[in-house]
């Protein structure tokens, strides 16, 4: 899997995907994008590839802290980041 934010554009994602293109469908299906269009998303910005430790620092960073999530262990967070196929891992609270 790659991970892929989008924060060129008007709301920030971050997307788990096997390529670019398939990260473009998912953020126009999921997030926003005119009419479920993904050229309208790539028309918006580039999405930019980051690695797989820098996505889960992401990852980790928003929603460890939160109290649903107390006494859950690193290997949970672990197991629930890489379960995360082709989707939105995280979203601007501005859609949360």
């Amino acid at each position: 899997m790659k991970y892929f934010e989008f924060d060129k554009h008007e709301y920030w994602a971050l997307v788990a995907a096997e390529t670019v293109e398939v990260a473009y469908e998912v953020y126009a299906k999921e997030v926003g994008g005119e009419d479920g269009n993904p050229e309208s998303v790539k028309e918006e910005g580039e999405a930019v590839e980051v690695t797989k430790e820098l996505a889960f620092g992401k990852f980790l960073n928003a929603v460890a802290h939160l109290e649903e999530n107390k006494g859950r262990t690193i290997k949970d967070f672990t197991n629930e980041f890489l379960n995360h196929e082709n989707t939105t891992i995280l979203i601007t609270s501005e859609l949360a």
